[in-house]
């Protein structure tokens, strides 16, 4: 197995032993890169050995559904499978489509968000001076230089229609907003969403941001943060997870976290108001200052 694929099923495997349910009604990976360490194997075979003598088995395990399949394969699930490759959006399409065959009568979801890279991966980036070392001295909500760290990780969650004795919480929705304009167009979609789901930012309890580190990027959150302030503690991730186009799967799980223990950990705090309770989460994420994303929890 390749190193996706082994993060993916062993992830997905503790969550399926957390959960204590035995089989699931489908399963929904999202992935921006998909297994890129088996492409990068199979290419760079073709041209060592000039297209000749191959080996089939990096071709096969390169596919983007091939971490999917393989978990597939170890629960003898049988039922939907699918992967969603849309770069920055990946994983919250699994979310959306997750809460669409809830309506259409499943029960049991395992849903995933998968990435890794590679060393040549990393030079490539490199020389395109997108890549930058975090400054411990200034917060990455603060940053005002260009480039982000490159990471990787992968997280799995089993979801249910219904609540069951080991829920730890709920998804209430998942919204996406692609390139918007300015930052009066994230916060109006921001606020669109949470009045559908009869809300106000002031009812949120924690603001999760994803914030990279690159400015050129985060830009919109930046403008974006003493409004939220105003309303509610707000907190940041991706100083601890880094940035790859499924980091929001890692939010969610803070967000989880921050639900099940009631705590909001000096950690993850930007401003220094703590909530009594934490009943609402919401996750606003971006990847690359294209793709941008509420999830609330």
């Amino acid at each position: 197995m390749g190193r996706a694929i082994k993060m993916g099923v062993t992830t997905a495997n503790l969550a399926i032993i957390e959960s204590g349910v035995e089989k699931v009604d489908a399963i929904i990976t999202g992935t921006g890169l998909g297994c890129f360490e088996d492409s990068e194997r199979f290419l760079l075979a073709m041209l060592n050995n000039e297209e000749q003598f191959l080996t089939p088995t990096s071709f096969i395990q390169s596919t983007h559904n091939t971490v999917g399949s393989q978990i597939a394969l170890i629960m003898k699930c049988h039922g939907y499978n699918y992967t969603y490759v849309h770069r920055g959006f990946s994983f919250e399409s699994t979310l959306q489509d997750t809460l669409m065959l809830f309506d259409e009568g499943k029960e049991t979801i395992l849903v995933g968000g998968i990435e890794e890279h590679t060393p040549n991966y990393i030079t490539l980036n490199q020389r395109a001076h997108k890549l930058h070392q975090l400054d411990a001295a200034t917060p990455i909500w603060k940053s005002s230089t260009s480039g982000f760290q490159l990471s990787e990780g992968a997280a799995f969650f089993v979801l249910n229609k219904y609540k069951t004795e080991k829920s730890l919480a709920t998804i209430d929705g998942v919204q996406t907003l692609y390139k918007p304009k300015t930052a009066n167009d994230v916060i109006l979609k921001m606020q669109a969403f949470l009045k559908s789901h009869e809300l106000n930012l002031s009812d949120i309890d924690v603001a999760l941001m994803g914030f990279s580190g690159d400015v050129n990027f985060d830009e919109k959150l930046q403008e974006l943060l003493p409004a939220i302030e105003k309303e509610t503690a707000v907190a940041c991730f991706k100083h601890l997870c880094g940035e790859y186009p499924v980091a929001s799967s890692f939010a969610m799980w803070v967000a989880t976290k921050l639900i099940e223990k009631q705590q909001l950990p000096s950690s993850l705090a930007i401003s220094e108001k703590r909530p009594s309770k934490i009943k609402h989460v919401l996750i606003i994420n971006q990847y690359l200052g294209v793709n941008y994303s509420f999830t609330l929890l």
